[in-house]
């Protein structure tokens, strides 16, 4: 299954970034190794978990043809004075009108139709004088169609600067499209081991664990009474200690195209692609 990508580069206007049509197709390599199971690093998976390894069988292009027909490079740009904060809101019956990064009219961009396109925007997280807080968060399957995507921050984009220096291999859109595609962290939601359905991910071969992973985590790190799985893409340890999907991720995530699924007329708009 191939998945075309538009790409909404909202550069926050009054220190805008360098970001250049060859850093996001980078990004879209990336992803399809990733996803495919390309990546060299994914040899790096301990023995106890080797067999696990997926190969998601999903791949990414920039889009070639706009909503209208008309041809496109997949990639959208404008500066504008939103940032990412621009796109959430912690009141949960905020009205999506007042989230402006998904609206044109108001200095972001309309997402393109979520039943044939993956929505990226890219926007400024705004920290620049320290390390980042958080690079990137994604609107799940069920979103409102106007904000169904992810957001990432240009530091955390690609494989070309501007780049965080824990975030050099592009393994947050990775992430972000793992939520994207219905997966949870890996971690307990609540700082718990997962043995309720509120803590746990919904996946019978990911352990249970904790709580994040940060940095480069030692293999092994024991947590719940096993062994954690830090090197999942699920969880929050930096770029190169992450590495690999498990085979029920990939059912999880294939479960979306199923017959009532809520991404099933994206995958039937796909396969005629």
């Amino acid at each position: 299954m191939k998945i075309p990508i538009i790409v909404h580069v909202v550069n926050y206007a009054p220190d805008p970034f360098e970001i250049s049509d060859e850093k996001i197709k980078s990004q879209i390599d990336v992803l399809n190794k990733d996803f495919r199971k390309l990546n060299n690093d994914w040899q790096k998976t301990p023995n106890l978990f080797i067999d696990l390894v997926a190969d998601i069988q999903i791949e990414f292009y920039l889009a070639t043809t706009a909503p209208d027909g008309t041809p496109t490079t997949g990639i959208i740009r404008n500066e504008s004075d939103l940032i990412s904060g621009d796109g959430q809101s912690l009141d949960p019956n905020h009205d999506i009108e007042d989230l402006h990064l998904y609206f044109t009219e108001k200095g972001g961009q309309d997402a393109w139709p979520k039943d044939k396109y993956l929505n990226i925007w890219i926007a400024d997280f705004t920290d620049r004088n320290g390390e980042l807080a958080r690079v990137g968060y994604a609107n799940p399957p069920g979103s409102d169609s106007r904000k169904d995507g992810i957001v990432i921050d240009p530091r955390a984009f690609g494989l070309l600067p501007p780049l965080d220096e824990n975030h050099t291999l592009g393994r947050t859109a990775t992430h972000e499209i793992g939520h994207w595609l219905n997966l949870i962290h890996t971690f307990g939601r609540n700082d718990a081991c997962e043995n309720t359905p509120e803590d746990g991910d919904y996946v019978d071969d990911t352990p249970s664990q904790f709580a994040s992973s940060h940095g480069k985590p030692t293999f092994p790190r024991v947590s719940c009474g096993s062994i954690d799985m830090t090197m999942n893409y699920m969880d929050y340890s930096d770029d190169d200690s992450m590495y690999m999907f498990t085979k029920g991720q990939k059912e999880r995530m294939w479960a979306l195209f199923a017959e009532g699924g809520l991404r099933r007329k994206l995958f039937e708009n796909c396969r005629l692609n």
